[in-house]
């Protein structure tokens, strides 16, 4: 029988939960609708509290914050050690140019100009974090991170 021998952990501070959220560009965000539970992988820009997500302008995902805006955001790591993250909060949604922009220029570090933008046919996700927690290993590395 294999024994498994649980590592010690920390938490993370503000500031670093903070910056892990800058340093990632993909997550999980955890829906619920009634009784059944959504888990999707999602490519995210974070700043300032609030991450920004975009998607096509149907499907399960929007459906789902539709009727149920309370979400659940997920980033982790696994190379040297392993930090988590995890968020809660309340998701919009918009297909207006302001949040394209800011949602890609997060995304993708580029300017976009308006009228390409206005052709973007998807929607953007806000997640407005209420609450955020952060664990690591202790043997967890920042090395090469800025």
């Amino acid at each position: 029988m294999h024994q498994f021998v649980h590592q010690q952990s920390r938490a993370l501070s503000q500031d670093e939960m903070e910056r892990f959220l800058k340093e990632h560009s993909y997550g999980r965000l955890g829906l619920c609708l009634g009784d059944e539970p959504y888990v999707v992988p999602v490519a995210y820009g974070y700043a300032q509290g609030t991450i920004y997500f975009h998607s096509a302008r149907q499907g399960k995902k929007l459906d789902f914050i539709k009727k149920n805006n309370r979400v659940c955001f997920e980033v982790d790591e696994w190379q040297k050690g392993w930090a988590s993250v995890i968020c809660y909060g309340t998701a919009s949604l918009r297909e207006d140019v302001e949040a394209k922009k800011r949602c890609f220029e997060l995304l993708t570090g580029q300017k976009l100009d308006e009228e390409h933008l206005q052709n973007v046919k998807s929607c953007i996700g806000i997640i407005q974090i209420e609450e955020m927690t952060g664990r690591c290993s202790a043997d967890f590395s920042r090395e090469g991170k800025g």
